[in-house]
C-alpha cells in the first residue's frame, strides 16, 4: 500500500473525531460558538491539506526508490493528544526511515529486458549466431629422428668437369646438434574466432556477404614469428588473419568474393583429411613440394577474387580463383603490393638467406576444382598453377657439389668475374655475368584427383593421387625437388554415436633432383620419398566438444625431409637440428637439414567448435 492511501483514512478520521469531540463536550452551541467551530474545523481542513500535499511527495519519492521496512528503534510519529493540551492542535508528520538505495541493473541487463519487451529478441540471436570459432589445444611428445645419423663430405673428382663424378671425402667434421630426442611441448592448433553475415541488397535479390576471422594462441603470446633464420611481418591474432572477405551472392548465380581465403585446391579435399590440426595431417605431405613446414598448394592466398558456383543439377559444384600477384620485380623477390609476407607462405629470410622472397614467392595465381556430391560418393578435380616461383635459395644456399668450386672462390655472388672465367666448364651455360642458380624461376602447378564413399555403417574411405610439376629447363633438372606425385589413402570408421578411429597413410614419390642444401647430402641417393602413417582417436561429449589421441611417424628416405606438423598446427616437428649459427653471405648457414630423419610423436588435445 502507497503511503498517501495509508494516511488519508487516518486524517479523516482524526477531522471527523474533532468534529464530534467539541459538538459532545460541554460547549454551549450558541451562535457565537457555533462561528467559533467553523473557524477551527477551516483551519484544521488547511492543515489536513498541507499534510495531503507533504504524502503526495513522499509518494513520488517511494515511487523512485525501493521500499524498504522501517530500520528498529528508528523515531516514531507521537500519537496525537485525545484531549486537553493537546485539542485542537494539529498532529505532527509522520516520520519515515530513509529506504536505502537498490543496486542499479545492470546495464546489459535492462537493455535485454527492453530488447524483449520490445519484439527484438529473434534479431539478437540472429546476430549472435553469426560468431563461430575453434578452440584447439594439444599436448605433444615428439622426437626428430635424427639420433645415429652421420654426414660425409663430396666434392667433385673435378672441379672443371660436374660429369666427371663425386668423391666422398669421409665423415664432416660436426654432426648432429642439439636436443634431439623426444621434447613435451604445449601447441595451439587451427584456433580461429569469426563472424559472417549476408545482408540483403533492397529489390535486387543480392545479398552482400561478409565474414572476417582473427586466428588465436592460446599456449603463446601473439606477435611476429622470428626466428634467426626468417622473420614474418604477419601479427597472429590480427583481425583478418583468416578467411576473410566481402562479396556478393545470389541463389540462382552463385557468390563472387574478394579477400583473403584458402584456394579452392586445398578446400576441395579437407573432408578427406580426418586429422586436420594434428600430428600427421596428411598437409605435411599432400600439397607440401619440399618437405618443410610450408605447404605451397595448401596456403592461404592475399588479395584474391574467387566464384563459388549454386548446385547444379543437384550433384555439382565449380570453384574459381585468381590471385594477382601485384608484384614490380621480374623474379618475384619482394614483398607483392600490400602483402607483409612473400606469396605463398614464404616468410622473408626463408632458406637461410637475405630477408626477400627467393625460397618460394610467386607472382600471379590461379586455382580451381568441380565437386561432385550424390549416392554417398563425393569426388573432385583440382587444378592449381603459381607463376614465376623464384627458387634461387637452391642454388645460393647449395651444399651440392656441383656449385662446390664457386663457392670455394668466396663469394660466387660477388665473384662474377671468377663464375665467367669458369662458365664454360660447366655444359650448357653461356659465359654471362649471371650465375645458373639465380636464373631458377619458374612456374609450379599441382593437380590432383580425390574420391570418398561414405558406407551406411559409417566407414569413410577417401583415396588422392596428386601430381607437382615444376616447368624447368633440362639444365636446371638437378636441383629440382618440387616435382613429383603423392597419394593419400585414409579410413575413419564411426564405432558408434560419440566415438571415431582413423587411419591414414601419405606417400611421396621421387624427385628430379635435389638442391644439396641438406647437411647429410649424398649425391648417389636414387631415392628420396617418404611415407606418412597416422593414427586417431576421437571421443566427442556433445556436437560441440571432443577430446581426442593421435600418433604419426614419418619415414624419410635417401635426401628427404618431410615433417608430421605442416599445415597449420602451432608447433611442427620436423628434420632440422639445433644449428644456430648466424652467416648472411650466402653460405646456408642456420639449422641443419638432415635428410632421412625418422620423425614420431604422440599428441593428446581437446577441440571445441562452436
Amino acid at each position: 500500500m502507497s503511503i498517501r492511501h495509508a494516511f488519508r483514512p487516518t486524517l479523516a478520521a482524526l477531522a471527523v473525531g474533532l468534529m464530534i469531540f467539541s459538538y459532545s463536550g460541554g460547549v454551549r452551541a450558541d451562535d457565537q460558538d457555533t462561528a467559533a467551530m467553523k473557524e477551527q474545523m477551516r483551519l484544521l481542513m488547511q492543515r489536513i491539506d498541507e499534510l495531503s500535499r507533504q504524502v503526495d511527495a513522499l509518494q513520488k519519492q517511494q515511487q523512485q526508490q525501493a521500499p524498504v521496512a522501517a530500520t528498529p528503534g528508528a523515531p516514531q510519529a507521537p500519537a496525537a493528544s485525545p484531549s486537553g493540551a493537546g485539542a485542537g492542535t494539529v498532529p505532527a508528520p509522520v516520520v519515515v526511515a530513509a529506504p536505502s538505495v537498490a543496486p542499479p541493473e545492470p546495464k546489459f541487463d535492462a537493455f535485454m529486458k527492453d530488447y524483449k519487451a520490445s519484439g527484438g529478441e529473434p534479431l539478437l540471436q540472429a546476430f549472435l549466431s553469426g560468431f563461430y570459432g575453434t578452440l584447439d589445444v594439444s599436448y605433444d611428445y615428439t622426437t626428430k629422428g635424427i639420433n645415429g645419423l652421420t654426414a660425409d663430405s663430396y666434392s667433385l673428382a673435378n672441379p672443371n668437369n660436374p660429369a666427371g663424378g663425386y668423391v666422398n671425402n669421409g665423415p664432416k667434421g660436426q654432426q648432429e646438434v642439439g636436443r634431439l630426442g623426444y621434447m613435451p611441448a604445449l601447441s595451439t592448433n587451427k584456433s580461429q574466432i569469426g563472424y559472417r553475415f549476408d545482408h540483403p541488397i533492397a529489390d535486387t535479390g543480392v545479398d552482400f556477404l561478409v565474414q572476417v576471422e582473427t586466428q588465436l594462441a592460446i599456449t603463446a603470446s601473439p606477435g611476429l614469428k622470428t626466428t634467426y633464420t626468417q622473420q614474418s611481418n604477419v601479427v597472429t591474432g590480427a583481425i583478418g588473419l583468416g578467411d576473410t572477405f566481402v562479396g556478393l551472392g545470389n541463389p540462382v548465380w552463385g557468390k563472387l568474393k574478394f579477400g583473403t581465403t584458402y584456394a579452392p585446391y586445398k578446400k576441395s579435399t579437407d573432408r578427406m583429411n580426418p586429422f586436420s590440426g594434428m600430428l600427421g595431417d596428411y598437409a605435411a605431405v599432400m600439397g607440401n613440394t619440399g618437405g618443410d613446414n610450408r605447404v605451397e598448394f595448401g596456403t592461404r592466398l592475399d588479395h584474391s577474387l574467387w566464384y563459388e558456383s549454386p548446385q547444379i543439377a543437384g550433384m555439382f559444384r565449380v570453384n574459381l580463383l585468381w590471385s594477382p600477384g601485384a608484384n614490380r620485380t621480374f623474379d618475384n623477390v619482394v614483398q607483392s603490393a600490400g602483402s607483409p609476407d612473400c606469396n605463398g607462405g614464404n616468410e622473408p629470410g626463408s632458406g637461410n638467406l637475405l630477408l626477400n622472397c627467393d625460397d618460394g614467392g610467386f607472382g600471379d595465381a590461379y586455382s580451381g576444382d568441380i565437386e561432385f556430391e550424390k549416392w554417398g560418393w563425393y569426388a573432385t578435380v583440382a587444378y592449381e598453377r603459381h607463376r614465376d616461383v623464384n627458387r634461387n635459395s637452391d642454388g645460393i644456399g647449395s651444399n651440392n657439389p656441383i656449385y662446390g668450386y664457386l663457392q670455394a672462390t668466396n663469394s660466387p655472388l660477388l665473384d662474377f668475374n671468377t663464375f665467367n672465367a669458369l662458365s664454360a666448364e660447366f655444359p650448357g651455360y653461356a659465359a654471362v655475368a649471371t650465375p645458373p642458380y639465380l636464373t631458377d624461376i619458374a612456374d609450379e602447378s599441382a593437380f590432383k584427383i580425390g574420391a570418398q564413399y561414405t558406407f551406411p555403417f559409417g566407414l569413410a574411405v577417401s583415396y588422392i593421387w596428386e601430381e607437382m610439376h615444376r616447368y624447368l629447363p633440362q639444365d636446371l633438372e638437378f636441383q629440382n625437388e618440387r616435382q613429383r606425385m603423392g597419394s593419400w589413402f585414409a579410413l575413419s570408421q564411426d564405432l558408434d554415436s560419440r566415438d571415431n578411429v582413423s587411419f591414414g597413410w601419405a606417400h611421396a614419390g621421387r624427385t628430379p633432383g635435389d638442391p644439396g642444401g641438406q647437411h647429410n647430402y649424398d649425391p648417389f641417393s636414387t631415392d628420396d620419398s617418404a611415407d606418412m602413417l597416422t593414427v586417431a582417436w576421437k571421443h566427442r561429449f556433445d556436437k560441440h566438444f571432443y577430446w581426442y589421441i593421435d600418433s604419426a611417424l614419418t619415414m624419410n628416405h635417401g635426401n628427404a625431409h618431410y615433417d608430421i606438423g605442416a599445415g597449420g598446427r602451432g608447433l611442427t616437428t620436423d628434420c632440422h637440428d639445433g644449428t644456430n649459427t648466424i652467416i648472411i653471405d650466402g653460405s646456408s648457414a642456420g639449422p641443419t637439414t638432415w635428410g632421412g630423419c625418422r620423425i614420431m610423436g604422440y599428441s593428446t588435445g581437446m577441440d571445441y567448435r562452436f
